[in-house]
């Protein structure tokens, strides 16, 4: 038996990540340049003798937000378009599961930049949930810290601490 390990996956790179915009429930895209590092990823730790072994794999938790969704099938794990019904951000959280599992064509071919075949597939439960999904931002939704910083300071308010302050409307 296999001890049971648990991976965290944060999303690959986005406009705003790469310019400091704080995002929490803003729907951005993968750039192409995350989407290509997320490849390069699921290539060095997604496989047989790798870290992630997909089909030792039980359950995902996948945010709603389409880059984690992109990010999770970019990786390698033989689960994405058409082999799990991903839902539209927005839409009630469900938990998919392909009919024979998400195992990808026999023939290992690469289907929109995902490697696929029986031995990258998983067959763990695809769950899309609110529950892993990013911290809500609420005012501070796509505003650099600098920004909040200059906003504090007209409001007389000191340094700006997540923990202790939190986001208003968030």
């Amino acid at each position: 038996m296999t001890t049971p390990r648990v991976f965290i996956i944060r999303h690959g790179e986005t406009e705003w990540s790469l310019n400091g915009r704080h995002t929490g429930t803003s729907d951005i895209p993968l750039t192409a340049n995350g989407e290509k590092r997320i490849r390069a990823t699921g290539r060095a730790l997604v496989g047989d003798g790798r870290l992630i072994i997909p089909k030792n794999l039980a359950h995902i938790y996948v945010s709603p937000r389409k880059r984690a969704q992109r990010t999770v099938e970019l990786l390698g794990l033989g689960c994405g378009p058409g082999v799990i019904p991903w839902q539209a951000h927005g839409e009630l959280a469900e938990t998919n599961r392909g009919e024979k599992g998400a195992e990808g064509d026999e023939d290992g071919k690469v289907v929109e930049g995902v490697e696929a075949g029986p031995a990258r597939g998983t067959r763990a439960l695809v769950e899309v949930t609110e529950a892993v999904r990013e911290w809500d931002y609420g005012d501070y939704e796509g505003v650099t810290s600098k920004e909040i910083q200059e906003r504090r300071e007209k409001e007389g308010l000191g340094p700006w601490d997540i923990w202790r302050d939190g986001c208003p409307g968030g």
